[in-house]
């Protein structure tokens, strides 16, 4: 699999344009892991179900991690989901071993289109990283997207209670597989949280991890040689529980006062989504 563009492509008012690959583009491997995750939805949800979107490296042809939305008609009778996700979530896996990772999401038409005017996560990963491979693409009824607070909150409100969730689940895990896998997801979710504190000011988006820890680093210099290491992390985790968790505190150190730091001034009452503007 190719690598592919960083920074994503942006109109001529700075909008955030789709970075993934048209459908035709993507190579034949790509687009059999797809239809594979288009068939589970499908079985799972019959009728219910709107469209299915291929996300995240997969969708650009960067990578070996596969993200797929699911987006329902309506979000009655939805249990079991978590359940749903983590087994269609294997199942892929267990038909495509050549991917690193995989992960599914359903997202009811409200939590796409919430009729407050609140910012939309799903919304705005379906705009700017998506390929539709199932459905009626709803990407014509999202506009191109602004790189506003309100999707930088998205990241930062309680990053601090997830790192620490993370840093804990370090501390209790003791085989090298999980250990990897929850040190990759604690240098993942920093850089998430990190780049999403200074987004708004750069006005550049990215979901590539060394691009974000160059940006990062604009604003503060003396991490570069910590966020040079979550790049590292986040690609591979570590199996050295030791390891992980002097780094853990290292970044303990400083990122929940940097996130406070960007939520005291654009968020102050922590709501979870805030208004577009």
């Amino acid at each position: 699999m190719t690598g592919a563009t960083t920074l994503w492509p942006q109109d001529p008012w700075g909008r955030v344009l789709n970075g993934a690959c048209d459908a035709s583009e993507l190579p034949a491997l790509i687009q059999d892991i797809a239809h594979t995750a288009a068939d589970l939805a499908f079985e799972r949800f019959g009728d219910r179900m709107h469209s299915v979107y291929l996300s995240g490296d997969l969708a650009r042809d960067a990578g070996g991690e596969a993200a797929f939305i699911i987006v329902l008609r309506n979000s009655e009778f939805s249990v079991g989901l978590d359940l749903f996700c983590a087994a269609a979530a294997l199942r892929v896996q267990k038909l495509h071993p050549e991917l690193h990772a995989c992960t599914f999401e359903t997202y009811g038409w409200d939590e796409v289109f919430p009729s407050d005017g609140r910012f939309s996560p799903a919304r705005f990963r379906i705009g700017v990283n998506s390929v539709a491979v199932a459905g009626r693409d709803l990407k014509r009824l999202i506009a191109p997207q602004k790189l506003t607070s309100a999707v930088s909150n998205a990241s930062i409100v309680g990053l601090s209670g997830r790192l620490r969730a993370l840093q804990h689940r370090l501390k209790a895990v003791a085989t090298e597989s999980r250990v990897r896998a929850s040190s990759k997801q604690f240098a993942q979710t920093s850089l998430k949280g990190a780049f999403a504190c200074v987004m708004s000011n750069e006005q550049v988006y990215t979901e590539d991890f060394a691009t974000m820890a160059r940006y990062i680093a604009l604003s503060v210099p003396e991490r570069k040689h910590t966020l040079a290491s979550l790049v590292g992390l986040a690609q591979h985790g570590t199996a050295s529980s030791l390891e992980a968790l002097a780094f853990v505190d290292e970044v303990m150190s400083w990122l929940p006062d940097f996130a406070d730091s960007w939520l005291d001034q654009n968020n102050p009452t922590r709501d979870q989504s805030i208004n577009l503007v």
